[in-house]
């Protein structure tokens, strides 16, 4: 549009110095011949001049589509690509809340076979001290020796439960 009104005034503006430029002696119909002939030129040039700037600006609205087509093709990949990191970033963190929760699991395991050993030792010292004394009749004997076999029952399943989450552990790291 704004083309349109630039070669309009250029028109406008050609017309009035081709008839400013003539001279006065010129016959009236030599005048009028010649700025018919002018103006016919200016409307024919104007005319070539407006198709070409036409062809000109269809060329560059399609350059203009291609490009906008383009960087948008761009931005779709590069938000796939994003939302892929994302992606990695959250299995990563999973992963190691996972690693982190085995670990606890691992050290708590740990620290109750320790803490039932210790238990286990201790009553079994407590039981000699007494059976060394004399103390204890043969049923409190039978019943101190019946807990000791339960404690170490109980530290086979510890011992069990601490491999069982070594091994986890060792599958939540690969």
């Amino acid at each position: 549009m704004k083309a349109k009104i630039i070669l309009t005034s250029i028109l406008c503006t050609a017309l009035q110095t081709v008839s400013a430029q003539e001279k006065q002696e010129t016959p009236l119909m030599a005048k009028d011949s010649v700025a018919v002939m002018a103006s016919a030129q200016t409307a024919l040039l104007t005319q070539t001049q407006l198709e070409e700037k036409a062809k000109a600006d269809a060329k560059a609205l399609k350059e203009a589509e291609k490009k906008a087509k383009e960087f948008e093709k761009e931005q779709r990949k590069l938000e796939k690509a994003q939302k892929e990191m994302e992606r990695e970033k959250k299995d990563f963190e999973k992963r190691q809340k996972k690693i982190l929760s085995a670990e606890k699991s691992v050290l708590k395991a740990k620290t109750k076979l320790a803490d039932e050993k210790k238990s286990l030792e201790k009553n079994r010292s407590k039981l000699d001290k007494k059976k060394a004394k004399g103390k204890l009749t043969p049923i409190e004997i039978q019943e101190e020796e019946i807990k000791i076999s339960k404690q170490e029952v109980k530290i086979k399943e510890l011992e069990l439960k601490v491999q069982n989450e070594e091994s986890s552990l060792i599958k939540v790291r690969s």
